[in-house]
């Protein structure tokens, strides 16, 4: 596990922080980190329940841009899938709910799409920004955030990259609980 992902068990909640400032980018190790934690919750009977939360200021501000680079000039992208990781915390047999609070922008609101429940602090963010530098969201964000929000709210915000506030994403289904201060 890379040191950039911290996992702690409160009671019998597993508590993934992802620590890689500034922006909490999902950099190589980081998903494989998570997909550890989500694996270890699955097999530990102790452990009834995951909160993914980002450490410092913001949440998960989507990929690690090098990656991206590497990617549109043909080559391989290094370490797991994000895909892969989403598909098992969708399907992990314990509730994983994702603490947001700052930005979950990109594969940041993707693996929040992903988990069962969407918690955010008031004054959040959310966005699938990609298309803004020419490409789409890759992790199943055009099927999961129409299935949450709607189709017209969903089609412009992986269309215009446009960013939406905590209230707007709230109204529209996106979170299933907002809060008043830090989480």
């Amino acid at each position: 596990m890379t040191d950039r992902v911290e996992v702690t068990q409160v009671e019998d909640v597993l508590v993934v922080t992802i620590a890689n400032p500034p922006v909490n980018a999902l950099s190589p190790g980081i998903p494989e980190a998570i997909d550890a934690a989500i694996a270890r919750a699955g097999q530990d009977p102790s452990v009834h329940g995951v909160v993914i939360i980002g450490g410092g200021a913001t949440f998960i501000c989507g990929a690690d841009i090098k990656e991206l680079q590497k990617l549109a000039h043909g080559e391989d992208a290094t370490g797991m899938p994000l895909r892969t990781v989403l598909d098992r915390i969708e399907s992990c047999a314990v509730p994983v709910t994702c603490a947001i609070h700052g930005s979950a922008l990109g594969g940041g609101l993707e693996l929040a799409q992903a988990c069962h429940y969407r918690v955010a602090a008031k004054g959040s963010q959310v966005g699938q920004p990609e298309v803004k530098i020419g490409i789409i969201p890759g992790a199943a964000g055009t099927q999961r955030l129409p299935r949450l929000v709607g189709l017209r709210l969903a089609a412009d915000m992986c269309a215009s990259g446009r960013t939406v506030r905590t209230d707007e994403a709230a109204n529209a289904g996106l979170f299933d609980r907002v809060v008043e201060g830090d989480l």
